[in-house]
C-alpha cells in the first residue's frame, strides 16, 4: 500500500490525552524519532477534550487513578494558565453521608493529599454563590483545582511541534494490520504508514478497533449548564460536589456550570463531535440539580448541552498494548482528571523502561479478554450512576 504519509510513531486523536503523548513522546529522548499527531479538527476540538467541565479531583478511592491524577496535576501546573488551583469541596447531606466523606478524608490524607474536614459555615464561606443550606459535613481538597483543558492540549500540541511532530488534519478511518503487525492508519488524507500507532480517540476508539480484543469504552451522554455571565469574581470560588445527589458545579470565572448524574443511564454513539443531542429527560434532571444552588445566585440556564464520555466496566481507563497487534497501543476512555499521568506512563512503557506493575495490570487494554461485548456494555452503563464511588459501603 502507497503512503501519503511515512511516520515511526502515529497517534489518532489530538484531544488532551493525544497531544500530551505528542508531547512527552517527542521530549523523551528519542533523537531522529518521526511522529504524527492526526485529528479531524485542530480547532475547534471536536472531542471530550473541547466540553470538559475541567474540574479536577484528585482523590479517587482507586488508587492507580489518585496516583494518576497527582501525575497530572503536576504536569498542568507547569503550564501558563494551564491549572487553577482552586481547590474542591464535597458536602454530605445525611449521617452516612458524612461518615462517607470521613473515610475519603482519611484515605486521601495517606494518599498525600491535602483534605480538611470543614464545618457546614466554613465550606459555605469558601463558595456562598454555589452552597446553600446545612450540611452534615464537608471535605475540603485545598490542592485540586480546575484545568482549562483547551488551553492546556494548545500547550502540549505547541511543544511537541516546535520538537517537530507534525499534525495532520484527517478523519482516520482504520488501522490497517496484517500478520499481527500495525502498519498505519488509514485517513482521508491517505494512507499514513508506521510501526507504532496509538488509540488516543476516546469515545470513537471502538470505532477504529477491529481486533478480538474486547474494548469496551461505552459513550454515554451527560447533561452540563451553563449559567449567564456575571461580573468576574475576585476569587474563584472551588468546584463544588455533592456525591450523595450526583451533582456538581463550577465556577469558570465569569458564570457558574452545573451538571448531574443523577439520570438513568443512556448510551449513545457520537458522531462528528462529542455533543450529542439533547435528551428532554435531562431538563428535569439539571432543575433537580439548581435546588442545591442559592437562590440569591439567580442561577439561570444560558446554555446547556449533552457532553458524551466514555464509560468502562470498571471505571478506568485503557492505557497500554494491545497484545493482539504488534506495536499498537490505546490510551482511551481517560478523563482530564488523568490525562498527563496517563501519557506519561504510556510513553515510558513504550520507551522499555520500568513501570508500576499495579498501574500496568489496571489500565491493561486486554483485561477483557474473554468477556462478551453485551455484559461489558451494560456493566460501563450500570457504573455509571456511581462515578464518584462515594457510596456508604452498607448500602
Amino acid at each position: 500500500m502507497q503512503a501519503s504519509h511515512t511516520t515511526d510513531i502515529a497517534v489518532i486523536g489530538a484531544g488532551i490525552v493525544g497531544s500530551a503523548l505528542g508531547y512527552f513522546l517527542s521530549s523523551s529522548g528519542d533523537v531522529g524519532k518521526k511522529i504524527v499527531l492526526i485529528d479531524r479538527s485542530f480547532a475547534p476540538l471536536k472531542g471530550s477534550t473541547g466540553h470538559a467541565p475541567g474540574f479536577v479531583g484528585q482523590y479517587n478511592e482507586s488508587e492507580v487513578l489518585t496516583r494518576l491524577a497527582q501525575d497530572t496535576v503536576h504536569e498542568y501546573r507547569k503550564i501558563p494558565g494551564g491549572f487553577d488551583v482552586v481547590g474542591g469541596l464535597e458536602l454530605a447531606t445525611s449521617p452516612a453521608g458524612a461518615e462517607r466523606l470521613k473515610q475519603r478524608h482519611d484515605s486521601a490524607k495517606r494518599a498525600g493529599l491535602q483534605a480538611e474536614l470543614l464545618s457546614s459555615e466554613q465550606a459555605t464561606n469558601m463558595a456562598p454563590a454555589l452552597i446553600k443550606g446545612e450540611y452534615t459535613a464537608a471535605l475540603h481538597f485545598a490542592g485540586d483545582g480546575a484545568a482549562n483543558a483547551i488551553r492546556i492540549t494548545t500547550f502540549f500540541q505547541d511543544e511537541a511541534r516546535a520538537r517537530g511532530v507534525q499534525l495532520l488534519q484527517a478523519d482516520a478511518t482504520k488501522v490497517q494490520q496484517a500478520n499481527g503487525q500495525v502498519e498505519g492508519v488509514m485517513t482521508t488524507a491517505g494512507f499514513v504508514q508506521a510501526k507504532t500507532v496509538i488509540i488516543a480517540t476516546g469515545i470513537w476508539a471502538p470505532e477504529l478497533c477491529s481486533f478480538q480484543t474486547p474494548i469496551p469504552i461505552v459513550p454515554v451522554a451527560h447533561p452540563y449548564m451553563y449559567g449567564r455571565y456575571h461580573e468576574l469574581s475576585e476569587h474563584k470560588a472551588p468546584w463544588v460536589r455533592w456525591p450523595e445527589h450526583h451533582v456538581y458545579a463550577r465556577d469558570h470565572g465569569t458564570f457558574y456550570g452545573l451538571g448531574s448524574y443523577d439520570h438513568p443511564p443512556h448510551a449513545q454513539q457520537p458522531t462528528e463531535t462529542a455533543i450529542g443531542d439533547w435528551i428532554e429527560d435531562f431538563s428535569a434532571t439539571l432543575d433537580t440539580a439548581m435546588k442545591f444552588i442559592p437562590e440569591s445566585t439567580n442561577l439561570e440556564i444560558r446554555e446547556k448541552f449533552n457532553g458524551i464520555f466514555s464509560m468502562t466496566p470498571d471505571n478506568m481507563p485503557l492505557v497500554g498494548a494491545v497484545a493482539e497487534v504488534a506495536g499498537l497501543y490505546m490510551a482511551a476512555a481517560v478523563w482530564v482528571t488523568h490525562a498527563a499521568g496517563s501519557a506519561r506512563f504510556l510513553t515510558k512503557l513504550m520507551k522499555g523502561e520500568a513501570v508500576d506493575n499495579t498501574l500496568k495490570e489496571a489500565l491493561d487494554p486486554n483485561r477483557f479478554q474473554g468477556r462478551e461485548m453485551k455484559e461489558l456494555t451494560q456493566e460501563s452503563l450500570d457504573g455509571y450512576n456511581h462515578i464518584y464511588k462515594t457510596v456508604a459501603s452498607s448500602e
